[in-house]
């Protein structure tokens, strides 16, 4: 649990591309281990809990950050592109990133 903890603390889920097993090696801990790990903690698989994390991240770099691009943001922390940012984003949050800055937006102002 404390590797963990370092390592989401050290933004390692920013890496594109990052799979269980790179992560596992990172950190030395059992591959199969970190997957019930994550599956029993978070209530969902690796894959979810990164996006998650990295959907977090955007947030804050979005409110950070207003006039950076969606794709930049997209880039930024670790998605292969805007699309399946968008798409994860949407499932996450319930609706699209523009939609969720503009609302962000108006409520700051």
């Amino acid at each position: 649990e404390e590797k963990i903890k370092e390592w989401t603390s050290g933004k390692g889920y920013l890496h594109s591309g990052l799979t269980i097993q790179e992560m596992s090696k990172e950190i030395g801990i059992n591959r199969t281990y970190l997957s019930n790990f994550i599956n029993d903690t978070y209530q969902t698989n690796f894959n979810g809990w990164v996006n998650g994390l990295r959907i977090e991240e955007a947030k804050e770099r979005m409110i950070n950050n207003p006039d950076i691009s969606l794709a930049e943001v997209a880039e930024q922390v670790g998605f292969a592109d805007l699309a399946h940012f968008s798409k994860q984003f949407k499932a996450k949050e319930g609706q699209p990133p523009s939609t969720w800055r503009k609302e962000i937006r108006k409520a700051v102002v």
